[in-house]
């Protein structure tokens, strides 16, 4: 099995086989839905980093929601069941350039964190998908906060400076 690289950027994750042919069901996870037409290599990888592999894709069409991708020597709906669930990867150099105002949740982590006077509040440690909507973690003096990632909260966040600022007026006496 190939070596796995540690930077890489998730694209999409499979949901399940799909026809006769080989082909899988894809939720992507860009922000260019067209993105599925470029991808020629991916890592597909599992619930950890070090269990997955490297995929050629031989074909990729989509619906109104879904990418819909075929891999080389994959011909039947068997031999693609084991991906269900997995996470389609590429490596970081194919990172596609974000349009003004969005960000790389892999780039939030460490981005120090300062409220709306200005004081520092703590760090960013990561950022969790809840399904409704995405939750940054702020580690604290006092702990790991989770403030929503929302217009009411989130007021800028600046990759370059390596700052976010926030509105934790609302939550002030009883996160902060």
């Amino acid at each position: 099995m190939p070596e796995i690289p540690n930077d890489l950027v998730l694209v999409g994750i499979i949901q399940k086989p799909y026809g006769l042919l080989g082909e899988v069901k894809v939720k992507p996870e860009s922000f260019d839905f067209e993105r599925h037409a470029r991808l020629k290599e991916v890592y597909c990888l599992g619930r950890s980093d070090e269990e997955g592999n490297v995929m050629t894709v031989r074909g990729s069409r989509t619906d109104e929601k879904f990418w819909y991708l075929k891999f080389e020597n994959h011909l039947t709906p068997e031999s693609v069941i084991h991906l269900s669930g997995r996470r389609l990867m590429v490596r970081s150099e194919e990172r596609l350039k974000l349009p003004e105002g969005m960000v790389y949740f892999s780039d939030l982590p460490g981005l120090l964190v300062f409220d709306e006077t200005g004081e520092k509040l703590g760090e960013v440690s990561e950022v969790m998908e809840t399904g409704a909507e995405a939750q940054i973690v702020v580690r604290t003096a006092r702990g790991d906060v989770s403030v929503p990632w929302n217009a009411n909260f989130v007021k800028r966040i600046d990759v370059a400076t390596r700052r976010v600022e926030m509105d934790v007026s609302t939550l002030r006496g009883i996160l902060f």
